[in-house]
């Protein structure tokens, strides 16, 4: 572009018919028509004289205040000067035919970590930004979505205010960002003017309807705006398309893909906090928040059926997606002395914590439920009470678990409610069994085959077969554990499972192993790793294949373990499997001749036992040396 670059800024044009005015000034369009002998004309014509012929440059700064004026203007230009190149930058699209959107999201964290750290000297000589410090100002800076303004300004707190203080305080932003340079426009010295700038420019609606999006905790479907954020001021039907407008003016992200496949919308959480306060300040906050608490108890509730079976993917992956809005829907009742439906949305999800054998984070939750205050229904309380020992007792004391599990049994069979007695036994002779009280166990699953019925609790009567084999392995009766454990694999198939069934096939994989039929299972393993793989369950995958390992070892094939304890390592986010892999690996190795890398392997399991903290690693690695 030989006549070069030209910078056109916006943001001071008060009216609309300031756009030609302010565009042919900067670009020298009115010097030039002074020389020349020809009818001054307008604005735009003035321009398009002056560029006939030229090729450069003109970026259109800060357009979204005069939107309609500056698209009208770059449409004209752009189809009467061949050799311009316009560059717009708005909060929203001028909508015109030729347009190619080009997104500028914050800075990626090590780009805003280096601005941090260099703006943090400007006003800290000496300021280092390695070692501990390092990790509070990656955090800093991923909370401020790596907004160039926002790092500043909270860079230049340092003056005032030590790192950790600045990190602790970012939840109020809006009242610590501020004092930005003296030079700059007036909505980009603190943080607050920047979002104002552009709330500012909304309608009504769009007002309402940001706002109201503030509800919501890691974003929402369509579905969830449509049913929480909908009233006679913004009706249903007008959602999506108020939430589009906000997509396009940068104040929503999104659509992004959910679970299903869903549009999924998000918010910066800079933006989305500024919401929060709009909210706060628009009385409407206990409103939004209550009927998105009942909303997402309605959700648990039909999460206790979906998590089972065919659709149990489908559930598990929308329950990840909407973990942060189920929580801030539990906090709600918790904080609104609802104790029945914080009850009812923990019993709800609980089975996502089983499938995903995530139970200390069950534990923490159930017990935040149970703490609540407020009048409770015996029966949702003696539930949660038995979810909450089960995961008790499956993640910190098998002991305490069992206690808290026996205790609702027995309120649950005062209370007559056939189908969470049921569900309760089967959970508590879990528990049982991981206490080792396997007989104990037994007898408690005999009482709740008793109350299952096959046509209606298949999947439940899965878990209650699958319970009875690893009992019976236990104890020992290999003979009588195999049939228990294909009985629940063929009820999970007929049922459509396709998470739980892992375990049995887990369960007749060890059977056949301990009564050495080690072809049987090999066979095993190798059907769970391909439903492990089929089903996207990536954690379950490196155990098995460490599992199959192992057997291979056994049935002499030192060269098919060794490559599936890589495969396990390579894919394994656990450090404990890992250094028991290395471990096993190492042993593989040596017999097949390779000393060196079986050394190598033992070194880098004794680092990784380190890291994890296990007494048990280094003795294994120092009897591995010894060979």
């Amino acid at each position: 572009y030989q006549d070069g670059a030209w910078l056109v800024e916006l943001a001071s044009v008060a009216a609309p018919d300031g756009v030609g005015p302010a565009v042919a000034g900067a670009l020298g369009a009115v010097a030039s028509a002074l020389r020349s002998p020809q009818p001054p004309g307008s604005a735009v014509q003035l321009i398009v004289r002056h560029l006939a012929g030229r090729s450069l440059v003109v970026v259109l700064d800060n357009c979204e205040h005069v939107i309609a004026e500056a698209a009208a203007l770059a449409d004209t230009l752009a189809g009467a000067v061949p050799g311009l190149r316009l560059i717009a930058t708005s909060r929203e699209a001028l909508g015109i035919p030729g347009e190619v959107l080009v997104p500028v999201g914050g800075l990626a964290i090590p780009a805003a970590v280096e601005l941090f750290a260099d703006r943090a000297r400007a006003v800290q000589p000496g300021f280092l930004a390695d070692g501990p410090a390092s990790d509070v100002i990656e955090d800093i800076c991923r909370r401020l979505d790596g907004l160039p303004l926002a790092v500043e300004l909270a860079a230049a707190r340092l003056r005032a205010l030590p790192l950790a203080t600045v990190a602790e305080r970012l939840d109020d932003r809006f009242r610590l960002l501020t004092g930005g340079a003296r030079t700059a426009l007036p909505r980009q010295q603190t943080l607050r003017a920047v979002v104002d700038w552009s709330y500012d420019l909304l309608f009504e609606d769009e007002r309402r309807l940001f706002a109201r999006l503030a509800a919501f905790t890691g974003g929402c479907d369509l579905a969830a705006a449509e049913a929480i954020c909908a009233d006679d001021q913004v009706p249903a039907g007008e959602i999506l398309d108020v939430l589009s407008r906000l997509v396009d003016k940068s104040l929503v992200t999104g659509p992004g893909a959910g679970a299903g496949g869903e549009a999924r919308f998000s918010q910066l959480q800079t933006l989305w906090q500024y919401g929060r306060d709009r909210l706060g300040e628009s009385g409407e906050a206990d409103a939004m928040h209550a009927r998105h608490g009942s909303y997402y108890r309605q959700m648990a509730t039909e999460a206790h059926d979906g998590l089972r079976g065919a659709t149990g993917p489908i559930w598990r992956d929308r329950l990840a997606s909407e973990s942060g809005n189920l929580r801030a829907a539990l906090d709600w009742f918790i904080s609104n002395g609802n104790a029945d439906a914080a009850l009812s949305l923990t019993s709800g999800i609980a089975w996502l914590w089983f499938i995903n054998g995530d139970f200390a984070e069950g534990a923490r939750w159930l017990g935040d439920a149970l703490g609540a205050s407020g009048q409770r229904h015996p029966g949702l309380g003696a539930t949660a009470h038995v979810w909450h020992g089960y995961c008790v007792g499956m993640s910190s004391s098998p002991a305490a678990g069992v206690v808290e599990c026996e205790e609702a049994v027995v309120a649950l069979r005062a209370g007559g409610d056939r189908g969470r007695l049921t569900e309760a036994l089967v959970l508590c002779a879990t528990v049982l069994g991981f206490a080792h009280q396997f007989r104990r166990s037994l007898e408690t699953l005999g009482e709740a085959r008793d109350l299952l019925k096959p046509a209606r609790d298949g999947w439940l009567l899965a878990i209650h077969d699958l319970i009875v084999a690893w009992n019976l392995v236990s104890l020992g009766r290999l003979e009588d554990a195999e049939p228990a454990a294909r009985s629940s694999l063929e009820r999970f198939d007929a049922e459509g499972e396709v998470l739980v069934v892992v375990t049995p096939l887990n369960a007749l994989a060890s059977i056949a192993e301990a009564r050495g039929d080690l072809d049987a299972a090999a066979a095993a393993y190798e059907a769970l790793l391909e439903r492990c793989r089929a089903t996207g369950q990536p954690l379950q995958v490196p155990f098995s294949l460490v599992a199959l390992a192992a057997l291979r070892a056994r049935q002499g094939d030192d060269a098919a373990a060794d490559g599936l304890y890589q495969e396990a390592i390579g894919c394994s986010v656990n450090p404990w499997l890992s250094a028991d892999a290395m471990v096993g690996q190492a042993a593989a190795v040596r017999r097949l001749g390779d000393l060196a890398r079986a050394r190598a392997l033992l070194d880098a399991a004794g680092s990784h036992y380190r890291h994890v903290d296990l007494p048990a690693g280094p003795p294994r690695v120092l009897a591995g040396l010894a060979w």
